[in-house]
């Protein structure tokens, strides 16, 4: 697990460091940019061969930028500075700007975009804005930075790069071949635009003290950090849970059955798969899940009771996959989400009928209740459009798990769960999972873990890291389109060679 900083926390961090430490400003820059030429010395040592241009603006990023420059220069690495920006630079840039002066560093101020091609450099580091920046680009910038994502040469950028907000990963700026984020990664790394502007990720400390972050609440997992249930040699099908799936509807009798497999597949002890009585010649196979239909009233109405009594014997649940909109789905609903006493995972069309029904809201606040939705139901469940949500899409997780005590995992390309206690990313997959049942396969592979006594963070996040895992492993071998959810499920157990 790593620490995900925004851009107050990262800042608040280097002030608390200059103040009750005692380290000067630009001892940390000093620091920052000599780990960070180390790096580039390291790892592109082909793209110094030929000239390496450093673009610095004026503030500490700039500064960074220049403490590159003398480092690189003193290896012997031919180097130069190109400054676009007019205006007072910090303090702690403009010493280095005069260092790098000293040591005679070709420097040219210019904002004209024929000059990047006409240096032809190997190597193009951005040390423009790092996290400070926020809002858009000056336009006077535009052409400069379009020229510099056309030249076929690498991009490195120092800390986030330039044009891309680091608490929201919104904008558009730098296409960086690669990023090294100092000290911590931050939010705008993984979110939104930031996650292909950044590139290849490395990371350098530069000495703030660990019990600086404690009170820090977001963090990223990627797949080393998946936990599995434990197994004893003496277990039996009951030491594993049993696992009850509650979906399915005439129009959409697969989606709770690719829950019910994954579940399976993923180790819980007893499958029961529970759906409307008309769809149960639907799930005959596989022969180790047990069909059952949602007990009836006389009118053909879900009971309530007898559903309640049924749910007592669950270990873990998956309600909504493919379970309808109608009235009959939304008393299934109503009834588990008032008597479930054990974890369970709400999917798929119950998130609808729950943005459907706002009243069905009050049963979200208490532990157990995990919430799935992708960004278009989570949309729909705040009652927002998409372009509010993708401003500042931590900002409304954050508001949504103080009003509500349940667990919420934001399917995307960079999952996100959330609960009363923390934020974390979650980096895994790839497109071989923007796919029809992926999202049903993840809710059967939740529960399961849950089932095996997860405790409900690691159930949901190694849950959603191990199908990520596995889609990426099938994509080694194959075009990842052709990766079905249903590949995904045969293959949840492969063990890497």
């Amino acid at each position: 697990m790593k620490y995900l900083l925004k851009r107050e926390q990262m800042q608040a961090c280097d002030a608390r460091t200059i103040k009750e430490l005692n380290i000067p400003s630009e001892l940390l820059m000093e620091t920052a940019g000599a780990r960070c030429a180390d790096i580039i010395l390291r790892e592109y040592q082909s793209a110094l061969s030929k000239k390496v241009l450093i673009l610095c603006g004026n503030g500490n990023n700039g500064g960074d930028g220049m403490v590159i420059a003398r480092h690189l220069y003193a290896s012997g690495i031919f180097v130069m500075l190109m400054l676009p920006q007019k205006g007072r630079m910090s303090p702690e840039s403009s010493s280095n700007l005069k260092r790098c002066r000293q040591l005679a560093i070709p420097i040219f101020e210019s904002t004209n975009a024929d000059d990047i091609a006409d240096t032809n450099p190997g190597l193009i580091i951005d040390a423009l804005f790092g996290i400070g920046f926020k809002g858009e680009l000056d336009p006077s910038l535009d052409e400069l930075i379009s020229r510099i994502n056309e030249l076929d040469c690498p991009k490195l950028a120092i800390d986030i790069p330039s044009g891309i907000d680091a608490n929201t990963g919104n904008g558009s700026g730098i296409m960086a071949t690669a990023t090294i984020a100092i000290e911590e990664y931050k939010l705008g790394h993984f979110l939104a635009e930031g996650r292909k502007h950044s590139g290849k990720l490395h990371l350098v400390k530069i000495g703030i003290p660990l019990e600086y972050k404690l009170g820090i609440d977001y963090y990223m997992l990627d797949d080393v950090d998946i936990i599995l249930p434990s197994r004893p040699i003496d277990a039996h099908k009951g030491s594993f849970g049993k696992v009850f799936l509650i979906g399915g509807s005439v129009d959409y009798p697969g989606s709770i059955m690719l829950s019910a497999k994954a579940a399976l597949k993923s180790g819980a002890g007893l499958v029961y798969l529970y759906s409307r009585k008309e769809n149960l010649h639907y799930y005959a196979n596989p022969m180790e899940i047990m069909p059952r239909a949602i007990p009836e009233t006389k009118d053909g109405q879900p009971d309530p009771k007898a559903l309640e009594s049924a749910l007592k014997a669950a270990t873990a649940i998956v309600v909504g996959p493919g379970m309808g909109l109608d009235p009959y789905a939304l008393k299934v609903l109503e009834t588990v989400l008032r008597c479930s006493e054990v974890p369970t995972v709400v999917d798929a069309d119950a998130i609808t009928l729950i943005a459907m029904h706002p009243e069905l809201k009050q049963y979200l606040n208490r532990d157990g209740i995990i919430l799935t939705p992708h960004k278009g139901e989570f949309c729909r469940l705040l009652g927002i459009d998409m372009d509010t949500l993708n401003q500042d899409i931590i900002m409304h997780v954050d508001q949504f798990r103080r009003q509500h005590k349940c667990a919420l995992l934001l399917k995307d390309h960079c999952s996100i769960y959330a609960d009363q206690y923390r934020v974390i990313l979650l980096q895994s997959g790839n497109d071989a999972l923007a796919t029809g049942g992926s999202g049903d396969v993840l809710s059967g592979i939740i529960a399961s873990f849950a089932a095996q006594q997860l405790s409900q963070t690691k159930a949901v996040c190694s849950a959603s890291l191990l199908m990520g895992k596995t889609a990426e492993r099938l994509s080694r071998s194959r075009h990842s389109y052709s990766v079905r959810p249903t590949d995904i499920i045969e293959h949840l157990g492969d063990i890497d060679e």
